[in-house]
């Protein structure tokens, strides 16, 4: 499986990562800036990468403020570099904390790490850093401390502000980010991305109920949704795709239209004939939703309804209420995600949220009673005349 992913950072940044990485299938392109905002102009271009990296929050913030791109992640500026730099600049420089001006993304994490210092010493001129500010206002923070006796040093997160500080005469040092933590965040994105690959590459097929015309012309229209046409009966249209161009048909919304009158079954799986046998799940499952999703976890899911339906049962707790109740997976889920709103309920609530008939209802609340997984706490009065409603509670164990 071949990566292609796009640097954006410094000349510098971008010399470390393309050193220090040696995977094979991992092809790096990189975008160097002078300046951070530089990557608003860079962001078109990073459109068709597998995933961009960035250097930091603020190339990252511009970049994705431009063009929305799918799958990126940044350094972030965390202890361990707030940590490496303090001790650095104060060993190599024999300086105390006060005598230092340092601007951060985060100035809690320096708060948080002076708080373990001794009380006695005072602490640096700090300013807090945000995407849109100034870094002319940046600059003039640490020169003016430093022309004012003020402080001795700038230790600062822009490379940019720290080279026009180092060329004007000012003492300066850019935060240190070191190596192995930029590899961990770097390797950590690609494992991302091959995942994320894996996954969009199952294959996915699509069952259509409805063989009009309408529907033919439909799929035809949007190339099969990129893959191709398997058969077409009296009794359907069968595509085979993958899962990335179904995941992008479903986010346009393009998988059904007004014209087409029946519903679609999709399955995935990792391969052929799994992916058939989830697409057959999903066409005929009892459902009202249009379109109906079987992955290849045997989850399903509807399109109004997005919590999943499992139909593999993995889940310890849902595993003990079969058993202790006898029920299916599929109503153990509906009456999970039913209890998560109404702790307390009626037998009439539940029957409306499972649409079954109140006999059904009845059978399930007395399966739910006799395991001790529902308990009757109270009556509701009825509006018109007759018996008043027991009222339930939930009793599930927990996950």
């Amino acid at each position: 499986m071949s990566i292609h992913i796009a640097v954006v950072g410094s000349p510098s940044f971008l010399q470390q990562v393309q050193n220090g990485s040696s995977l094979p299938d991992v092809r790096i392109e990189g975008f160097p800036y002078d300046d951070p905002r530089e990557a608003k102009d860079i962001a078109t271009k990073l459109l068709f990468f597998d995933g961009v990296f960035f250097s930091g929050s603020f190339p990252y913030t511009y970049a994705m403020e431009e063009a929305n791109i799918p799958f990126a992640h940044h350094v972030v500026q965390d202890d361990v570099v707030l940590l490496t730099s303090l001790l650095y600049v104060t060993l190599t420089q024999q300086l105390r904390i006060e005598e230092l001006s340092i601007d951060l993304v985060d100035a809690s994490r320096l708060e948080s790490i002076l708080a373990s210092f001794p009380s006695h010493m005072s602490p640096p001129q700090v300013k807090e850093l945000s995407p849109y500010m100034n870094f002319e206002e940046l600059i003039s923070f640490h020169e003016q401390l430093q022309r004012t006796g003020t402080t001795r040093f700038a230790l600062t997160s822009v490379e940019r502000v720290h080279r026009h500080l180092v060329e004007n005469g000012f003492a300066s040092q850019l935060m240190i980010e070191p190596e192995e933590r930029i590899f961990h965040h770097f390797h950590d994105f690609i494992q991302q991305i091959r995942l994320n690959k894996s996954d969009q590459s199952q294959l996915a097929v699509l069952f259509y109920s409805d063989a009009s015309e309408d529907t033919l012309n439909h799929v035809t229209t949007h190339h099969y949704f990129g893959g191709k046409l398997m058969e077409t009966t009296q009794d359907g249209i069968v595509l085979l795709s993958s899962k990335g161009k179904i995941d992008s048909a479903m986010s346009n919304g393009s998988i059904l239209s007004e014209n087409i009158s029946g519903h679609v079954g999709i399955g995935y799986g990792s391969d052929y004939q799994r992916a058939v046998e989830h697409a057959e799940l999903a066409l005929h499952t009892t459902n009202n939703a249009a379109i109906r999703i079987v992955d290849d976890s045997k989850r399903m899911t509807f399109t109004d309804q997005p919590a999943p339906i499992h139909f593999r049962v993995t889940q310890t707790r849902v595993y003990d209420m079969m058993k202790q109740t006898g029920m299916s997976p599929t109503n153990i889920e509906k009456l999970i995600h039913f209890s998560m709103d109404h702790l307390e309920f009626t037998a009439k609530e539940l029957t409306d949220h499972l649409n079954v008939t109140r006999r059904t209802t009845e059978r399930l609340i007395k399966k739910l009673v006799d395991a001790k997984l529902v308990h009757p706490i109270g009556e509701e009065m009825s509006y018109s005349q007759g018996r008043p409603r027991t009222v339930y509670k939930f009793q599930f164990p927990v996950d």
